[in-house]
């Protein structure tokens, strides 16, 4: 059975300007109402999972994200690693694929321009990480000894507001 990991791009934060540090920026008004209007589409593209766990960077604007979707989708609280703030190589978000079991999905959120390499080196398929963007991959049974993940889909906040709307 496949385990599942979607990257997904933190909501639209307060501007550089108004926060001391980059990593303490906050999501701003509109980011947590476009959240709040996307969750439903998203719920719609993960489907069901065993199990769903949120690993997230733990800058503020990630973190609430994270923290957003955990109530939204009904699971358990996030867990943050410090990895998913620096850009840190692929062999550690591939070690979180071990704390799942087969037919589980982990939600990584994070920010940019970890999330675009991240989906290059693991599917083959660069993509770019829009703020409330989510691709979800595929990993197959490792005894099948394919080392790439296949993009199962990508979509943008304005997209899942849309699968909301319908």
């Amino acid at each position: 059975m496949s385990k599942y990991l979607i990257l997904y791009r933190h909501g639209i934060a307060e501007d550089k300007e108004t926060a001391e540090e980059d990593d303490l920026r906050s999501l701003s008004a509109r980011g947590k109402n476009l959240l709040k209007k996307s969750v439903s589409g998203f719920k719609t593209m993960i489907g069901s999972y065993d199990n769903m766990r949120i690993f997230s960077s733990p800058t503020l604007r990630a973190k609430e994200t994270a923290e957003m979707l955990a109530v939204e989708l009904e699971i358990d609280e996030p867990t943050y690693r410090e990895f998913l703030g620096t850009g840190s190589g692929v062999s550690k978000l591939r070690g979180l694929l071990k704390e799942i079991e087969p037919g589980e999905a982990a939600i990584v959120v994070g920010q940019q321009p970890y999330l675009s390499l991240w989906s290059q080196e693991i599917s083959g398929t660069f993509l770019r990480f829009k703020k409330g963007t989510a691709a979800c991959f595929k990993f197959p049974d490792e005894e099948m000894g394919e080392t790439k993940a296949e993009l199962l889909w990508y979509l943008q906040t304005r997209e899942f507001v849309k699968i909301n709307d319908k």
